[in-house]
Formats: C-alpha cells, sequence, structure tokens
C-alpha cells in the first residue's frame, strides 16, 4: 500500500497487535494495587460464674455486633495524631511501595529476558533453516565468541594516579 508521501505501508496483523495490547494489559494490571482496608477484632470471651461461654456469647453477640459496627464508623474518621505513629505508617507505606516496585522491575526483566531467548531462538531456527553452511558456521562462531566472553570472570578497572 501507498501512503500520501509515497511512503510504502504494511498493513497490521492482528497476532502482532494482540500480543503488545496483551503485554501492555500485564502491565496495566501490575501497576495497579488493590488496597483493602481491614480492621480486625478478636473478643476473649470468659464464662462466667453460672453460665456456659455458648449461652453467654449468644447473649451478647448483638451488643458485640453494634460495638463493631460503631468501631467501623469511628475508625474512618481516624486520624494518627502522634508523631510517632504517623512516622510508623509513612515507613510503612514506603516499605510496601518499595516492595512492589521491586516485584514490578523483577517481573519486567524475566519478561525482558523471555523476549530476548525467544528472539535467539528465532534467529537460531532461521539459520538452520537456511541451506548456506558458511553462514551456519558464522552464526556458530558468533554464538561461541557471546558464550565465552559471558563466561569470562569479571575485571574491574582502577586507574591510579602518578606521583
Amino acid at each position: 500500500m501507498k501512503g500520501q508521501n509515497g511512503d510504502q505501508q504494511t498493513p497490521s496483523t492482528s497476532s502482532t497487535n494482540t500480543g503488545s495490547a496483551a503485554q501492555q494489559q500485564d502491565a496495566l494490571n501490575i501497576s495497579e494495587r488493590s488496597v483493602r482496608r481491614v480492621l480486625i477484632i478478636a473478643f476473649n470471651l470468659i464464662s462466667y460464674k453460672d453460665r456456659s461461654l455458648q449461652v453467654s456469647c449468644e447473649n451478647l453477640s448483638s451488643d458485640y455486633l453494634r460495638f463493631v459496627l460503631y468501631l467501623i464508623d469511628r475508625v474512618s474518621s481516624f486520624r494518627l495524631t502522634s508523631k510517632d505513629s504517623k512516622m510508623k505508617a509513612i515507613k510503612n507505606r514506603q516499605r510496601i511501595d518499595e516492595q512492589f516496585l521491586k516485584n514490578v522491575n523483577q517481573q519486567r526483566q524475566e519478561q525482558a529476558q523471555q523476549r530476548r531467548e525467544e528472539q535467539r531462538r528465532a534467529e537460531k531456527e532461521k539459520i538452520m533453516q537456511s541451506d548456506d553452511p558458511e553462514l551456519q558456521r558464522k552464526w556458530e562462531e558468533k554464538e561461541h565468541k557471546r558464550e565465552m566472553k559471558r563466561r569470562q570472570p569479571k575485571m574491574k578497572q582502577m586507574k591510579i594516579k602518578a606521583m
């Protein structure tokens, strides 16, 4: 197809678009964090002299429920007033954010590594499918050099000033 400027244009295929769209959707799902607000309440019940624990619990269950609902209403308007509690909450939030970002970065690195491996496999298949033995030999030498470079121990360079 020719564009307005005379440039060659190729029609887009659905297979390439769906792959990139799926990757973008995965990235969006990763970047969204679900925050759950939780209020944990524990009651330590003690049986009275002549009542069993089950009977006293049945009598007070509606009172407990009202108390829990009251706490839920009160907690929504609760503000941290002491500096220590504010700092602790801020540190916890920062720690959670850092952990989330580390996980996202690790997932992106793994995806990039998988893409690189897939490209290498595709390149190898393409070279091996060709009938040119010279091309195959060159590719194998190139791959061998790459492997040797990767296995070579890393050396740090130090600069020393002369006096």
